[in-house]
């Protein structure tokens, strides 16, 4: 039995490792998310206040108009591009995430398992120990009756 412990201890430091490096993975992908969403945030601030700020005037020429709009175009699609960037981010922060738990739940079953051979083991050391304290007055019982004899 304290063979199957030391391997399922050795499992368990092991799923350790794995379960600390996908935690470390999700929460830098977490961190990235974040980033990005950030991102998206002054980017769509920048947009609205450009065209607040920037409103159409009455006396506007032909290329002040067509440079307005190009910009306009660039902002709406740089707007859309991080937008998308997020999205991505967040479905692989979910899968890390994912991954992470994954490990987590296989380690906490390495443990409940570690935990309950040491248990047995323990239970199985405290009968061995109770069977000599129950043998010790039948061995000195037949050990006086004989040198009685």
């Amino acid at each position: 039995m304290k063979d199957r412990r030391r391997k399922i201890g050795k499992l368990a430091s092991i799923a350790a490792a794995e379960e600390q490096r996908h935690g470390q993975i999700a929460g830098r992908s977490q961190r990235h998310l974040d980033e990005q969403i950030q991102r998206l945030g002054e980017l769509s601030a920048y947009r609205q206040n450009y065209l607040d700020g920037k409103g159409i005037q009455t006396a506007v020429s032909s290329v002040h108009w067509k440079d307005y709009q190009n910009f306009r175009g660039r902002l709406d699609a740089a707007v859309a591009a991080q937008q998308q960037i997020v999205r991505d981010c967040e479905q692989t922060a979910m899968a890390h995430r994912q991954q992470w738990l994954a490990k987590r739940r296989r380690l906490q079953s390495l443990e409940r398992i570690l935990e309950n051979f040491q248990a047995e083991e323990s239970l199985a050391d405290d009968r061995r120990e109770q069977k000599v304290l129950d043998d010790l007055p039948k061995n000195q019982v037949a050990f006086f009756t004989a040198s009685d004899d």
